[in-house]
């Protein structure tokens, strides 16, 4: 992959257009490239462009000012190594550096990754479960946060899922009730690293997906 010195005016147009219409994320637009033997660049790198054409002066990037607002987390992403998060602790929380390494490889069904699509209302929305090694992806209709709708509808979920080993959650309050989760399905929970999307590459393509189907401008969360 390219780095963001080698990063075209073509490559710029594309990621452009697949942020702004197709509403994919970074990670989704590398991948679409490496699929379509496109020599593309990096997810880090797109990032790191918007960024730059948020904060930065440069002629050049004044049309992707505000590029950023097309992010999942265009007003909350953080810098690399800076995990405080400011939107309260959540109780029993185990880090996704102490999950078993053999999660990574993806050669296992039932290490699972969660999180929620939000709506236009902030309570309405979508929950999204994805098995790491299969990418078999599920989606249901929520219409609130609260903790305890969300561990009902996970519970309807996964509970007929024998193969499930480990979850791996977003940092959010809904998922707070985790413990109680991981204690009625005899599974283990972790949690990313608060904004960093990669810990969670995969659902997070699969979101940007979904997000094309679902625009919250067009309020059908």
């Amino acid at each position: 992959m390219k780095s963001i010195n080698l990063f075209s005016f073509d490559l710029k147009a594309q990621a452009r257009k697949k942020m702004m219409i197709e509403k994919f994320s970074p990670e989704l637009i590398s991948a679409q490239w490496r699929k379509d033997g496109t020599p593309g660049v990096s997810h880090e790198t797109i990032y790191k462009w918007v960024w730059q054409c948020k904060f930065g002066n440069r002629r050049d990037d004044i049309q992707d000012k505000r590029l950023y607002l097309h992010l999942k987390h265009a007003r909350r992403r953080r810098k690399r190594g800076n995990y405080k998060d400011n939107r309260g602790l959540i109780s029993h929380r185990v880090s996704i550096e102490k999950r078993p390494k053999i999660v990574n490889k993806r050669k296992r069904l039932g290490d699972m990754e969660v999180d929620l699509i939000i709506g236009k209302n902030h309570q309405s929305g979508l929950l999204v479960t994805l098995d790491r090694a299969s990418l078999i992806t599920t989606i249901d209709k929520i219409n609130s946060k609260k903790p305890k709708n969300i561990k009902r509808l996970l519970m309807k979920r996964l509970s007929g899922n024998k193969f499930i080993k480990t979850i791996t959650f977003d940092n959010d309050q809904a998922l707070s009730l985790h413990h109680e989760i991981a204690a009625e399905l005899g599974v283990k929970t972790y949690f990313t690293r608060p904004y960093t999307s990669q810990d969670k590459g995969s659902i997070e393509n699969r979101n940007g997906v979904i997000r094309r189907f679902y625009p919250k401008k067009d309020g059908l969360l």
